[in-house]
């Protein structure tokens, strides 16, 4: 077919058609050529993955030795509060005493204003 009488979609056909075949007689040369021009982001892309994995384990070991720490704390926190419960019983009964009659007071003043 004569170029001067093909339409422009034809043209492009013809186009795709010659850039398909070249591709495939240059694969391997068109692979090489990638492969070395991007050598570069490929290991930046790799060291990248390399550092958010080694990010993640740390961030992992962190929280554990977090809630090691945390647990570690609040048992020693209920020991000191049981000694001293224990110690001065009648303290503590006062205080939950006063809480719990401060706590009905308020709860109480609020249902009987609706």
């Amino acid at each position: 077919m004569d170029a001067h009488n093909m339409t422009s979609g034809e043209k492009i056909s013809e186009a795709l058609k010659l850039l398909e075949e070249a591709a495939k007689d240059k694969k391997n040369d068109l692979k090489k050529l990638v492969d070395e021009k991007y050598q570069g982001l490929k290991e930046v892309l790799s060291d990248t993955a390399d550092n958010v994995s080694e990010m993640k384990k740390k961030a992992i070991e962190a929280a554990k030795r977090a809630g090691e720490v945390t647990w570690e704390k609040s048992k020693e926190a209920a020991a000191v509060v049981d000694d001293n419960v224990h110690k001065n019983p009648w303290y503590y009964i006062g205080g939950v005493a006063v809480s719990a009659l401060l706590l009905g007071y308020i709860l109480g003043r609020k249902t009987s204003e609706k």
